[in-house]
């Protein structure tokens, strides 16, 4: 059987949350919904916000909350979701994408602050689970929203991802940190910009509003949240010490934060194709880890942005999450020391 790229990672006791949820007189949006946003909001020592169905949704909502003038720019990095420009620009505004920092692949802050003057904002996502320079964005001055979906627990020396900017979007879809089986939350760091997502929220049909059934679980699995983390570092340190039997390399955290092992991606010294050719033999499925960001969608971004197209062309996402099992981790990390 292969191994999958990624998997939720489901216990049983919080499948029985989700049953719990079902045999009662309510699973469509209420207490279970709020009550996930209000805890996510504790967690990270936020103000309050809204559980959506949709990450699309909640990406809307937020950008939409900063209330810039039409054509404003707001600044993306290269390997952001394509799904950025999108929502950027149904609301009216304009994208301004840079560069990345080439070990790392998030968003280059020193980027952001060479653009910042013909800016109005910036969304700042936390790619592969790794920490861009965010104080140094703040103090740049911009408004920013944070997208923590694949750095959700991660900490700035006491300080975590997600409270640093105006507004912090969560994904919780199926291959997130948390699953909520499809749904996202959008939160915000300040009492008056609760009260704008509240606003926001009530002028909406209840149908874009997260499930109680699936709040359900993501209320269980916020409860193991910093058990996942852990397990995540034990896996990728194990698989670091296999890939580095190889010639190949992985992405690194700047500094002396820990970054997230959302999953674990790799740079290769060979073709993308021959590499994952080598890996479905073993059964073992990989990905190309920025298929679906802004620079794979557009060859001008490609050009602007090198360290961007040199990781969206070399950089491949293996296995990694929680559920894995020691076999299937001894099988991963056997390959990734014999990768060609």
């Amino acid at each position: 059987m292969n191994i999958s790229v990624f998997k939720p990672s489901i216990k049983r006791k919080e499948m029985d949350a989700v049953l719990n949820c079902m045999v009662s007189d309510r699973i469509g949006f209420g207490k279970a919904a709020s009550q996930l946003s209000k805890e996510i909001s504790e967690y990270l020592g936020l103000k309050g916000g809204i559980a959506f169905k949709e990450y699309y949704r909640a990406l809307k909502i937020a950008v939409e909350a900063l209330e810039l003038e039409a054509g404003s720019v707001v600044i993306v990095s290269a390997l952001a979701p394509n799904m950025y420009q999108m929502v950027i620009e149904e609301a009216g505004l304009k994208t301004l994408v840079v560069d990345v920092d080439a070990d790392s692949s998030i968003i280059d802050a020193s980027r952001i602050e060479e653009k910042a003057e013909q800016a109005s904002a910036v969304l700042v996502n936390y790619e592969m689970g790794f920490l861009p320079d965010m104080e140094k964005i703040i103090e740049i001055g911009l408004p920013v929203i944070e997208d923590i979906s694949m750095a959700f627990g991660a900490d700035f020396a006491g300080k975590k991802a997600g409270t640093f900017g105006r507004f912090t979007v969560l994904n919780m879809d199926e291959d997130g940190l948390i699953t909520t089986g499809g749904g996202s939350a959008v939160l915000a760091s300040g009492r008056k910009d609760q009260q704008l997502l509240k606003q926001k929220a009530e002028a909406l049909h209840p149908s874009v509003f997260l499930p109680d059934m699936n709040a359900s679980l993501g209320l269980a699995q916020l409860k193991s949240l910093e058990e996942y983390i852990g397990l995540r570092r034990e896996i990728a340190d194990v698989f670091t010490k296999s890939l580095m039997r190889s010639r190949h390399k992985k992405l690194v955290q700047s500094g002396e934060d820990n970054n997230i092992n959302y999953s674990f991606p790799v740079v290769l010294d060979a073709g993308i194709s021959e590499v994952a050719a080598y890996a479905r033999k073993k059964n073992i499925l990989t990905e190309p880890a920025f298929s679906g960001s802004i620079a794979a969608y557009s060859e001008e971004v490609q050009i602007n942005c090198p360290h961007a197209k040199a990781l969206l062309l070399r950089c491949m996402n293996f296995p990694l999450y929680p559920m894995l099992g020691k076999k299937n981790i001894s099988d991963i990390a056997k390959v990734l020391s014999s990768l060609p």
